[in-house]
């Protein structure tokens, strides 16, 4: 695995353990780049907006926008994922605690 697929497969890992999180499991698409960056992990708007819609195809997230703004909620497939019960190729696994 190249280094940019290591670092979206992780991305995309984090992206679900934050929605997991967050109240109602959704979050702002600005809520997730500020905190995928106090993660250090930064990432373009593209870039979000880019792993949203595939984790949003793989039925991992329900990605909204309306007006433009990016909204995420995580689905109970997401939530799967994010804890390591099931693998999607694309996401990392979590690491063991």
């Amino acid at each position: 695995m190249d280094y940019n697929a290591f670092m979206t497969a992780h991305r995309r890992l984090t992206i679900l353990q934050l929605l997991n999180a967050a109240s109602a499991y959704t979050l702002h698409e600005l809520d997730l780049k500020n905190v995928l960056a106090a993660h250090g992990q930064v990432a373009s708007t593209d870039q979000l907006r880019s792993d949203l819609q595939w984790l949003h195809e793989q039925g991992l997230v329900l990605a909204k926008q309306p007006d433009g703004v990016w909204f995420a909620t995580l689905t109970a497939r997401g939530g799967d994922v994010q804890q390591g019960l099931s693998t999607v190729p694309g996401v990392a696994r979590p690491e063991p605690i």
